[in-house]
């Protein structure tokens, strides 16, 4: 396959309070977000039903709130908001949110109609199902943080190792990829034939179909989001099959 073109921002660690855009649409229709919010203020997301969103609380203290109820986070964790309400944010500590977002197709809302979700969904990181793959070793940690089937055309999960470790190569085709790193993410990504140093605070779009994997080095963690965008329904079976509940 050559050596690929890999899409890649990486955010300084002093980045100022806002809301930054990440590879806006390099998965064609998606939109990531980066939300650092400072302590006292509220952030504010429209309703749209004409996309899904999810969030991933990364650090600090936040209420989520929608209608009348509202959500407390603090720790890591997701939500899974109604698309059809207002969300807003009310930060306690100065905090980071990482958001994607993507069009809903009408496939995408017939199937919503057939199997509404019951929003929002509440997901904390340390109660995340755990599962593992073939190409990986038994030091490394997978979660499940938004498992295939809920959303249309959606998975999310983490991955987490400490030193001298490695994420064998592995392709799936059929699954659109973006990486998002936690701060105490360092690592070696591998695509094809190229290394890529895979820092903290980094989104990375894998190129659809790509052979990759990572190197955790001396002294390096892995820490990092997958997540994925389900072409087509090889992509489902694969997801099935690839990932091995843990007990």
């Amino acid at each position: 396959m050559g050596k690929p073109y890999v899409a890649m921002i990486r955010l300084k660690d002093d980045v100022h309070f806002g809301t930054i855009p990440m590879l806006e649409g390099d998965i064609s229709g998606t939109y990531p977000f980066y939300h650092k919010v400072r302590q006292g203020s509220i952030l504010k997301l429209s309703a749209n039903t004409q996309r899904q969103r999810v969030l991933f609380f990364v650090s600090g203290s936040v209420v989520f709130q929608q209608d009348e109820t509202k959500y407390t986070f603090n720790e890591k964790g997701s939500i899974i908001p109604d698309p059809a309400k207002d969300l807003d944010i009310y930060t306690e500590a100065d905090s980071v949110i990482f958001e994607i977002s993507w069009d809903l197709t009408e496939a995408d809302h017939v199937e919503l109609a057939q199997k509404p979700p019951k929003y929002p969904i509440l997901q904390k990181y340390s109660d995340c199902a755990r599962y593992t793959e073939y190409f990986k070793s038994d030091r490394t940690i997978s979660r499940t943080v938004v498992a295939h089937g809920i959303l249309p055309r959606f998975s999310m999960g983490s991955n987490e190792a400490e030193e001298n470790d490695r994420v064998e190569i592995n392709n799936h085709p059929s699954i659109d990829q973006y990486f998002f790193s936690f701060p105490d993410n360092d690592v070696t990504l591998l695509i094809e034939e190229r290394k890529i140093a895979f820092k903290g605070n980094t989104l990375l779009h894998v190129p659809l179909g790509a052979n990759h994997g990572v190197e955790i080095g001396p002294g390096q963690k892995m820490h990092y989001l997958w997540i994925d965008f389900i072409v087509d329904e090889e992509g489902m079976r694969y997801l099935d099959t690839i990932h091995t509940p843990l007990p």
